[in-house]
């Protein structure tokens, strides 16, 4: 019996089986030997990467030191997983290594198991390669927060030194006006101050912060300047609105009061020149007890304003309190003048009452100049001063014991010369000369009014045409100006109109210094004009305000620049260069770019209104955000001038093999008329054509033949 078959498979099976054996141990031994790597590069990774200082330098280390380190022990360990992986895969189909379910099972969640941790480990390195994104994100948050310090450090300047202390309130107003500005640029500002706050509560929720707190410090620091600048250019601009109140409310005050003043010299001279009562009306008229209460009641203001006067001087610049002292004495002098003239006109009207005596009449022209002082009970002193100035001294007794009544005489005339006479020639002589000196006066002066009614007349006339022609032009623009559309025209006829109000204006000053009735009928038509010709202003500047932060902050600039970049790729997404696609694709395309030039041309004069708008509104504007929307413009104008070329250029290369494929389509057809036409023309027209006898076909074949040209031939 022949035992060689057996022996040589058993000792090929034992040789099989020593394989398994070693093949099983190398695993065993390799698999201890990468569960400890495995654990050991695990623990690594999932460290987090601590950087001890904001600088590229630290990113540079930490790439050489960890990130460079990490990857070649990865790749040095990427054939040892291989091969287990790889040697895993052989045991599981040999079948006496994996005899049994159990080993098969044992087997397959070993290589699953290093599969899995392999695949992590490799995709943990992929993301500590995200050492070089947070160095872009430093340098991002560091470029814009030097941007945004280079600003607060030129507004700390600013608002470190403001002109608002002993200055001009021309030069106040004007601080006031930069200071809001700048307010609104401060507030403009906050959007870039969280822009970096939320760029750093995002690199501190990744851990990609400093251990050193460089940006931490930063922004804590950029927040603190800002609230620290905004609370001091708050304070400056409560300073300053306070120091302008208070000169407006002065010059408020003032105002009213000289109107008020105004108002009483009118009436006291309607009263004194242009009534023609008697004397008891015209003492009715005045009303001295109600002039009297009225003066009482406005003292107390002038008193304020007096002393608000003086207080405002200790505050303000050394030509501002000249300014104001100037306004105070003019108010001062013309109180004085008013109060003056009513108690003159009043001693006047008591003056002229019959009186039993001379010494009676001089005792009651005292007692009348007293009460008639006592009207400005706060400046009595200074109206008893101002009186006395003013009247004349009294004529002495001339001992005639008939006073002379004085109903007759012009209240123009000095009451001096209206009380008492003398029967001696003497005295009636220096009557007359009194009497014909103050006539003559009286006559100059009628004729010097007269003179002033002639050339102010036709000034008059012009006056009030202009005035209904502004009044008429506000009443009809105020309401255009809530749905106003078209600045620039309406600033043209502000323009024009400015002029002329101006014109109107500088007429009613000069015609208000006369003694007419009908001023005030027209002092109120120009006070009406003026109010709404500053209320028309106001509202234009206000819209012009309004629409210039509405362009700032419109969306269509930002919605025109994302549609003209959608409309680039749909140009691009158009392949003209291929010249081998079918017709119907060429026609699809040629569609395509026909309607985007339909649409391109569609939003032309949408952006040719939208640059006309900027380019009037931003005109005289210097700022950032009006600067960025000029470019924004610019680039959007730009930008579809050349989209429309581009355009234009694609549809004519396009058409050109357009209609090469359709020629060539039609080619064959073309080819096939071209020879029924020769065919045609081929074909003989009637029956003589086909007749030989008839023709002499040897002549027009091209053998030669002969020809007699004088007869027949010989025969």
């Amino acid at each position: 019996m022949n035992y060689n078959p057996v022996l040589s498979d058993r000792s090929l099976r034992v040789r099989k089986l020593k394989e398994t054996l070693v093949m099983v141990q190398q695993l065993d031994k390799n698999m201890s030997n990468l569960r400890t790597w495995l654990s050991r590069i695990e623990g690594e990774l999932s460290k987090p990467v601590v950087y001890s200082i904001c600088h590229g330098d630290e990113i540079q280390r930490k790439l050489a030191e960890q990130q460079q380190e990490l990857q070649r022990d990865i790749e040095q360990h990427t054939e040892g997983v291989a091969s287990v992986l790889t040697l895993c895969d052989v045991l599981l189909h040999d079948a006496d290594a994996c005899g049994s379910d159990v080993e098969n099972d044992s087997i397959q969640q070993t290589t699953r198991s290093l599969d899995r941790r392999w695949r992590n480990i490799c995709a943990m390195s992929m993301e500590r390669r995200m050492i070089e994104e947070t160095w872009r994100l430093w340098r991002k948050f560091l470029e814009d927060y030097s941007r945004f310090e280079v600003w607060l450090t030129t507004a700390e300047q600013t608002a470190a030194n403001p002109a608002s202390t002993d200055v001009l309130y021309t030069c106040a107003k004007e601080e006031l006006k930069k200071f809001e500005a700048f307010q609104r640029q401060v507030h403009e500002r906050l959007t870039q101050l969280e822009l970096v706050n939320k760029q750093y509560r995002r690199l501190a929720r990744e851990n990609r912060t400093d251990t050193s707190n460089k940006l931490k410090t930063m922004v804590n620091e950029g927040n603190q300047r800002w609230d620290t600048l905004q609370r001091r250019v708050t304070a400056v601009l409560r300073r300053l609105k306070h120091f302008t109140s208070q000169r407006e409310e002065f010059e408020g005050t003032r105002e009213a009061i000289l109107v008020w003043l105004t108002e009483m010299d009118l009436q006291l001279t309607n009263v004194e020149h242009f009534s023609e009562s008697d004397i008891h009306d015209k003492m009715r008229q005045l009303n001295v007890s109600a002039f009297q209460q009225e003066i009482t009641l406005n003292t107390n203001k002038i008193d304020a304003l007096i002393v608000f006067g003086e207080n405002l001087i200790q505050k303000s610049s050394p030509l501002d309190a000249v300014l104001i002292e100037d306004e105070l004495e003019e108010l001062h002098s013309y109180c004085q003048e008013v109060f003056g003239r009513v108690a003159r006109f009043h001693h006047r009207l008591i003056n002229r009452r019959p009186v039993l005596d001379d010494d009676h009449d001089f005792s009651d022209r005292d007692t009348d100049v007293e009460d008639s002082l006592e009207l400005g009970s706060v400046w009595a002193e200074e109206e008893d001063l101002s009186v006395h100035d003013l009247l004349p001294p009294l004529l002495e007794p001339s001992g005639r014991e008939t006073p002379v009544s004085v109903n007759s005489i012009p209240l123009e005339w000095d009451h001096t010369v209206d009380v008492g006479g003398s029967s001696s020639p003497e005295d009636e002589d220096e009557e007359d000369v009194t009497y014909y000196s103050a006539l003559s006066g009286v006559i100059e002066r009628w004729e010097l009014l007269q003179a002033q009614e002639a050339a102010d007349l036709q000034q008059w006339h012009k006056l009030t045409t202009d005035l209904i022609e502004v009044t008429a032009w506000l009443d009809g623009v105020l309401p255009e100006l809530e749905t106003l559309r078209r600045a620039e025209e309406m600033q043209r006829t502000f323009n024009i109109y400015k002029s002329l109000m101006i014109g109107v204006n500088l007429s009613g000053q000069d015609i208000q210094r006369g003694d007419r009735a009908e001023l005030q009928e027209l002092s109120a038509g120009l006070h009406a004009t003026n109010q709404k010709w500053t209320h028309a202003c106001a509202v234009l500047d206000s819209w012009q305000y309004q629409l210039h932060n509405a362009l700032l902050q419109c969306q269509t600039l930002h919605s025109l620049l994302l549609w003209l970049a959608r409309a680039e790729s749909q140009r691009y997404m158009v392949n003209i260069h291929d010249l081998n696609v079918d017709t119907n694709i060429l026609e699809e395309h040629r569609d395509a770019l026909k309607d985007l030039q339909q649409e391109l041309r569609g939003r032309e004069q949408e952006v040719l209104s939208l640059q006309e708008m900027s380019a009037h509104i931003l005109q005289l504007d210097q700022g950032e955000d009006s600067l960025e929307a000029k470019e924004k413009v610019h680039v959007i104008s730009n930008k579809l001038r050349l989209l429309l070329r581009q355009v234009a250029q694609d549809l004519g290369l396009l058409q050109e093999p357009f209609l090469y494929r359709v020629l060539r389509a039609a080619f064959p057809l073309h080819l096939l008329f071209l020879m029924l036409l020769v065919l045609a023309c081929l074909v003989p027209l009637s029956e003589d054509d086909y007749s030989c006898a008839l023709s002499n076909n040897f002549a027009r074949s091209f053998y030669p033949m002969l020809r007699y040209i004088n007869g027949p031939p010989p025969t």
